[in-house]
């Protein structure tokens, strides 16, 4: 079998929850060899997320699949000689803990370059390793807030509306992902580790796209329009007669297009809809002109019929609707992974494909904190009477 891209990189895996388990799950896909870090106990907060089977969180084995698991009492001082043996023996080290935990431990970067001078090392913080805000703690929907990215979701007119999925985790996630995959060609030209810090709060802003430019050449953002484009116009969510479609005109020829497509003649020659400004300008008009005949039509058979003549428009589909797409299939979108203890589930499959290296979703998660901890520490070269040591004392948990 082909190697994955990252076969024989070794990882050493302190993250929690979502935004760096996010990471870990990605570099575990592309052939990583991971050991999770969990404390003694209850482990990661996120095996408190259902849904559940046999007690065992699918949601956690989702994030953390192809994760070897070690469970350590970090406050101990025995614990802390396990973690910077298991550091020295690592090409990187990712966390996600609240900016400066690791330090207080006395287990921080700094500590750990001593045992690994050319150590990676990645993290992520909700506000960063430095300012004002760095000592906060941080969830996605906390970013989505401070970032200004909710203010910019749902009707001028109501309340703001947080993103449906966890945009901020997961997009910190995938920055500290490509963020590692750049310092490991760094040691690769250089032989040199570095640090690489994400702050959820930065991810979060950097997603906000054209506002940012549209303030700072008006000092004014556009008011929220819900589910249309501030700028183009027809381009949003409209009713039909068994849901919504989604019609997206950016230009002149494809408003024509629609038009004919739809039999509106008369609206391609009404003044208020003559360019897109206009319609911008008469929006409401124009969503209340298409309703008439888009509410009449079923979403797909709205969708098929723009498609045709080059119009993009999609049915609003649901995600079980989407799961069952002959496209979704096409690309393996979802896959299914065998899990000790829970048997087959389904799981989102890694979107990256190469054209000479596989990248394999198909990996097992510690069941338990701590499922693999002796097998960690055997081949750490620790003696079975240290392990056992170890375990008696709870400075390492087994279960």
């Amino acid at each position: 079998m082909k190697k994955r891209p990252l076969e024989g990189i070794k990882i050493l895996d302190f993250s929690q929850v979502l935004s760096a388990p996010f990471c870990g799950m990605l570099l575990a896909d592309m052939g990583a060899e991971i050991i999770k870090v969990e404390r003694p106990g209850n482990g990661d907060i996120s095996r408190e997320y259902g849904p559940y089977k046999n007690d065992i969180s699918l949601y956690y084995c989702q994030y953390n699949r192809g994760k070897k698991g070690v469970a350590i009492d970090m406050r101990s001082e025995a614990g802390k000689n396990v973690v910077m043996d298991l550091v020295s023996k690592v090409d990187i080290v990712v966390e996600n803990f609240k900016s400066g935990t690791l330090e207080k431990l006395g287990i921080g970067y700094e500590e750990m370059l001593k045992v690994n001078p050319g150590l990676i090392y990645g993290s992520i913080a909700g506000f960063g390793t430095y300012g004002p805000l760095s000592h906060l703690p941080c969830m996605d929907i906390i970013a989505a807030a401070r970032s200004g990215l909710v203010s910019t979701t749902g009707q001028g007119a109501d309340a703001p509306i947080k993103p449906g999925f966890s945009l901020c985790d997961t997009w910190a996630g995938l920055q500290l992902f490509r963020g590692l995959t750049m310092a490991l060609l760094h040691k690769q030209r250089t032989g040199k580790g570095l640090r690489v810090d994400i702050a959820m709060l930065d991810c979060a802003f950097y997603m906000c796209e054209a506002p940012v430019l549209e303030h700072s050449m008006t000092g004014e953002f556009t008011p929220r329009t819900g589910n249309h484009h501030p700028w183009y116009a027809p381009c949003g969510e409209f009713a039909t007669k068994d849901g919504n479609a989604v019609i997206a005109v950016t230009r002149e020829e494809e408003w024509e297009q629609l038009c004919d497509s739809l039999g509106l003649s008369a609206l391609a020659k009404d003044p208020r809809f003559s360019n897109n400004e206009a319609r911008v300008e008469n929006r409401e008009a124009l969503i209340a002109e298409l309703e008439k005949v888009t509410s009449a039509m079923g979403r797909y058979e709205l969708e098929k019929n723009l498609c045709e003549v080059g119009v993009p428009a999609s049915a609003v589909q649901t995600l079980a609707e989407f799961a069952g797409n002959p496209q979704t299939k096409e690309l393996n979108v979802i896959t299914e992974i065998n899990q000790p203890g829970v048997g087959d589930y389904t799981v989102v499959n890694t979107p990256i494909r190469f054209s000479k290296t596989p990248v394999d979703p198909n990996g097992v998660a510690a069941s338990f904190p701590g499922a693999n901890s002796k097998d960690i520490l055997d081949e750490l070269g620790y003696s079975q009477e240290k392990i056992d040591e170890l375990i008696e004392s709870g400075a390492v948990y087994q279960s």
